[in-house]
């Protein structure tokens, strides 16, 4: 029997045999593309799934006050300064740290807030706050039990005791150097003596006392090793922090930015 393909498909009228037929019918489906089923097919076996978290790492750092707000817009952009083209050439890495100022300051709302702010498109959120000699390990404990899914932030804590600042203090001091910074005003104190000009909020202008990360960038590795072999969570008068953890996923979100 003869079988004839149409000039609808863009073929000449000819006669064809099955084998012919066979052929042609494959390339149709070739230039048609393949269906609905075969695509979520692919997507699967991919890895992929509908709703998973964007690849593009954000990352929001929820502060105490303006000292640690300071801190770390400084810190993303020492860490993101190398990375900007020079003279207009090459392609511009976005900056993918932001950091913002609660405005309830103790623990639990820091806490809670950061938890709130899940679903604004960041991958992760640091909520970063000082003990203010409080016990606050039942609270890091809820927010890291937290359960989250794919489209949300992932929430962690940075916690200083007593204060942040004896985060800045190991910039520039080892452990055995805070001996004494039982309270808030002792470890303030203590580091107006260690960092001339320093002061708590923002410094406003070259000059006047605040916080300037410039002040702590030379020290920010040995900071980092120093906060990581201190235990944490006790609260038998002896300072420590964690903030380095928040430092190193910063430093890691900027990388990958980067690579990209």
């Amino acid at each position: 029997m003869e079988l004839f393909l149409g000039t609808a498909f863009g073929f000449p009228t000819v006669a064809l045999t099955v084998p012919l037929l066979v052929i042609a019918l494959y390339w149709i489906v070739v230039a048609v593309g393949p269906g609905p089923a075969d695509t979520e097919k692919k997507r699967r076996s991919s890895g992929r799934r509908p709703g998973s978290r964007k690849e593009h790492h954000k990352v929001l750092v929820l502060c105490e006050g303006e000292t640690e707000d300071s801190y770390f817009d400084g810190l993303s952009q020492h860490l993101h300064e190398p990375l900007k083209p020079e003279h207009g050439s090459g392609r511009p890495v976005p900056n993918p740290v932001t950091s913002s100022t609660a405005r309830r300051t103790d623990a639990k709302s820091i806490a809670k807030k950061a938890l709130d702010r899940r679903d604004e498109g960041y991958s992760e959120i640091w909520a970063v706050f000082d003990t203010e000699c409080e016990k606050v390990t039942p609270i890091r404990t809820q927010v890291s039990g937290t359960r989250c899914s794919r489209a949300e932030a992932t929430v962690h804590t940075a916690v200083s005791h007593p204060a942040f600042e004896v985060w800045l203090l190991l910039h520039h001091l080892d452990r055995g150097g805070l001996n004494g910074c039982h309270d808030a005003e002792s470890t303030e104190r203590l580091l107006q003596r260690t960092v001339s000009g320093w002061a708590k909020g923002h410094r406003t202008s070259p000059g006047r006392p605040g916080t300037d990360f410039r002040d702590f960038a030379e020290g920010l590795d040995r900071a980092c090793v120093q906060a990581a072999r201190t235990p944490i969570d006790r609260y038998d008068g002896s300072p420590w922090t964690d903030v380095h953890r928040a430092v190193e996923a910063i430093r890691a979100r900027i990388r990958e930015a980067a690579e990209r």
